[in-house]
Order: structure tokens, then sequence, then C-alpha cells
């Protein structure tokens, strides 16, 4: 399977992030703004005032030590104050002193709707994921008109704090509401398959989102990596393939294609773009390594011999050497592959099949004093010994039989 193979581990899927909008907290509608204004005190309506004026200014700061300062030694402020401070707190980071005014002001105004949205916000700035989703909820059943926002808000919510079944069953009931939905749903919902382990499940909508927005690239590489995870490799490939010809792959994802058709058995399309892959990058030995093994493979020998004599810039040994006569004696060059063998008198591993290799190559060729003489030298060694000199015993009539001639 090719996301066992260590080329191709997978460290990390995939990362989904989610626009909350949580930087600037809802402020209150003309209506409630008007309503709440109308119980203020001429000393209060001076406050408010001055507060307005401090943050258009951008002094919020100011603003909130010009609320603190009035509300200092009173038994409770009015609920149009507590909420510009509570947002105030919030934009300015101060995040469980907003929750704390959200819901002192909520105490007092129990329909001022806005306050929920944000408190739920705050709620999760604070980590209370629970208690935020529970909030974006309440507000979603009394808001129809923005109950699919709210209901989303909660979704996340229910991300974030890892209530991955909950937030499954409120994206289908959503998803089930709208025949075209937005693909920040459908990438949600992606998310909370994976982290329950429905890797099908998670491909399945992985192919809605690109069905319904194909014009995104990003959704066809995240339609990739989805599709590798499940081991759908020919899914995978077309996914991948659509990065390629929109011009916007990696180095990273074209090794990934060409490691696909390694999975899917087709060696000379796998060559093809690891040679891709090199002109956008330096290779490294072992991806050479490897071109060399798919040219073989693909019986290609002309082009992984110049493999070999590129990956030679690399390694200067006699290593390279060794493979390049492998190479020729499996292609049937006897001779090219006899007097590579033959110039080697050491290699890195397996000391001596050099020689062993080389009396092979001669006896292909008819050349027996050759094959003699290199499985001679291949005796020398231990490892090889038993085998030499059996091959010595069966070519001793062929040596016998040239003698006479």
């Amino acid at each position: 399977m090719l996301k066992n193979h260590s080329y191709l581990y997978f460290t990390a899927l995939f990362s989904l992030v989610f626009a909350l909008f949580l930087s600037i907290p809802g402020v209150a509608s003309a209506r409630e703004a008007s309503f709440y204004q109308k119980k203020l005190s001429r000393t209060a309506v001076r406050v408010l005032f001055e507060m307005q004026e401090l943050n258009r200014r951008g002094e919020y700061q100011k603003s909130l030590q010009r609320f603190e300062k009035f509300s200092t030694g009173r038994k409770e402020s009015p609920v149009l104050l507590n909420f510009i401070a509570a947002n105030l707190n919030f934009q300015l980071g101060h995040y469980p002193e907003s929750v704390k005014l959200y819901r002192r002001v909520l105490e007092k105004a129990s329909d001022f709707n806005v306050v929920y949205e944000n408190l739920g916000m705050a709620l999760m700035m604070t980590e209370n994921y629970k208690a935020a989703a529970e909030t974006f909820l309440k507000v979603a059943a009394r808001l129809p008109e923005k109950r699919q926002k709210l209901k989303y808000q909660a979704v996340i919510a229910f991300i974030y704090g890892e209530a991955f079944g909950k937030a499954r069953s409120l994206l289908l009931e959503l998803l089930a509401s709208r025949p075209a939905p937005p693909a920040d749903w459908l990438k949600a919902l992606i998310q909370v398959h994976w982290r329950l382990a429905e890797t099908p499940a998670a491909l399945q909508v992985a192919a809605r989102l690109v069905d319904s927005y194909p014009e995104t690239i990003e959704h066809w590489r995240l339609y990739g990596q989805i599709a590798l995870s499940a081991e759908e490799y020919q899914t995978a490939l077309s996914a991948y393939k659509v990065l390629q010809s929109s011009g916007r792959i990696s180095v990273k994802e074209l090794k990934m294609i060409a490691r696909i058709y390694q999975q899917l058995q087709l060696p000379k399309a796998a060559a093809a773009t690891w040679e891709s892959v090199f002109v956008e990058s330096e290779p490294s030995r072992q991806e050479f390594e490897i071109l060399v093994a798919l040219y073989r493979q693909s019986d290609q020998i002309d082009k992984a011999l110049k493999t070999l004599d590129r990956l030679q810039n690399l390694d200067l040994g006699a290593d390279t050497a060794f493979r390049r006569g492998k190479i020729l004696y499996h292609a049937g060059r006897y001779r090219e592959a006899y007097e590579i063998f033959a110039k080697l008198e050491k290699i890195a591993e397996e000391d001596g099949y050099q020689h062993l290799l080389a009396g092979y190559c001669a006896w292909n060729e008819n050349d027996f004093p050759g094959a003699a003489t290199s499985w001679n030298k291949a005796a020398n060694y231990p490892a090889w010994r038993d085998r030499a000199l059996s091959l010595l015993r069966t070519l001793e009539p062929w040596l016998e039989a040239e003698s006479a001639g």
C-alpha cells in the first residue's frame, strides 16, 4: 500500500482554516440602540457620546477607561454602556471580561439578540467551546434569518471542542437544507469525517466539493490527499493531474504523482514524471536510484545507463560502475558488462561478486578462459568460494574441449 511506503508516509493529511470573523464583534441594530438609549440618564448619554467619539478615533483603551470611571461606585451600569464596554474588551483581547459583561447585559436584556452572537464568539476565544456552541444554537432559534450562519458557527465550536459527532449531525442537517451548500460547509464535513476516521465518507464529500466548485484548485489538492489516504490511487492521480495541468503544482506533489504511477505499476509514466521533477529541483541520490530502477523495469536500458552517468556525479566510487555492469548484464550486453566487472578490484558490498558476474558474462560470450580467470578470482572470497568452485568444475569439459581443438 502506497501510504505505508517510507517515501510516501503522511505526517499530516491536510489542514482546514475556518473563517469565524472573530476580529470584530457585532453591533446593536438601529432599533436596539434607539430602544436602549432611551433608557439612559443624561449623564449616561454624555458618557455614551464621549465613548463613541473615542471609538471613532480608534482610542479604544481610553473609551473603556471612560466607561470604567463612570461605572465605578455604581451598583449597575446601563445595558447599552455595558454592551459597548463588552465589545471594547473583545476588541482589546480581554475575552474573559467581555464574557462577563455580555452575560451581565443578558441578565437585564434577554431579548438583545446580537449579544448572544458576541458572547458565543467571546466564549470561543476563551476556549469554552461547549458553551459557545450552545449559545450559537440558542440565538439561531431566535433569529430565523441568521439561523444557518449561526448553526455553522456552532459547528465550528463543536469541531474546536472535538465534539465531532455533534458537528457531523448539525452539518448533515445544514446540508439537507441547501441543495448547493457553501464550500466551507463541505470542507468542514470533510474535516469531521476525517477526525472520526470515516475516510470513505470524507472522500465522498470531497468528490462533491470538486463537482460543485471545480474552479478552486485547493479543492482538487484536498481531494487528492484524501483519495491517497483512502488508497484510491486512480482517483488521487486524477486529482493531482488537475493540479499539474493548472500549473499550480508543487515539486512535492509532482513526486507524489510519480509514486502513484509506481504504485499502479506504470514504470514508464513514473520515470517520465521523475524526469519532470528533476527539471524543477536537484535530485537526491535516492531519487536517481529510483529512476534507474524504473528505467530498468520499463526496459529503457540506455536511459538507465545515462541516469547512472548522472548519478556518478554524486558517487564516483566503484558502486556506480558495478551497478552499471549489472544493468548491462541483465540487458544481455555481456561484453560491455564484462569489461566493467573485470576492472573492479573491490566493491563496497558483496565484494567478490563482481568476479562471479564477470565469469557469467564471459561464459555467455563463449570466452571460457575468461570465465575461468574470473571464477578463480571469485574463489578467493569465502562468501563466493563454493559457488565459484562449482562453476569451475562445470567449466572443465569446455576448457578441455577448447584445448583439444
